[in-house]
């Protein structure tokens, strides 16, 4: 079973289709592609809200880069103050926001290689001293989801346990 498949059987999209940029659009007003499976995810889901927890920003047209919150061309630059950034994935190509929570973390891709070989990088503004702020991990926005879902990665992600290992996320768009 794939991710996406995987997404479908935990998480029901909603009925109506939400329609993103084309890609032409997309590579137009980012400078870059960007990876399919958010591509995908946003053609099955849209943008908005994951459990009333975590925000997943769309893709949008030029004109509208920089006029939606949290949607920039460059990458996010690294935060003043913020204690032990230095792992190679923060410091190379930059990251790409993709999502928030209430709570002040956020969600990147880290934007090393080919958008498709993009990875998921978060940044956990409550945590314990003994761990890590920022972490990657080795997959994409629908299988970081899925594997979030069902608490199959080393640690929760976020700072809230709204994701961590939920048996039935609900999905509301923006």
């Amino acid at each position: 079973m794939t991710s996406e498949d995987e997404l479908l059987r935990i998480l029901e999209p909603p009925a109506e289709k939400w329609v993103p940029p084309n890609r032409d659009e997309i590579v137009r007003g980012y400078g870059t592609a960007l990876p399919a499976d958010y591509l995908w995810l946003m053609e099955t889901y849209g943008p908005g809200e994951v459990s009333g927890y975590l925000g997943i920003l769309p893709p949008v047209r030029p004109s509208e880069i920089g006029n939606i919150f949290g949607i920039l061309q460059s990458a996010a630059e690294m935060q003043e103050g913020v204690e032990g950034i230095e792992p190679e994935y923060l410091v190379h190509g930059g990251l790409f926001m993709w999502g928030y929570n209430p709570d002040g973390d956020s969600a990147f891709w880290s934007t090393v290689g080919e958008p498709d070989g993009w990875h998921v990088v978060t940044c956990r503004r409550h945590h314990n001293f003994d761990e890590p702020a920022w972490t990657r991990y080795d997959c994409g926005i629908v299988e970081f989801l899925v594997r979030t879902f069902q608490g199959r990665l080393a640690q929760n992600p976020f700072s809230g346990n709204d994701l961590w290992g939920i048996e039935s996320p609900s999905f509301r768009r923006h």
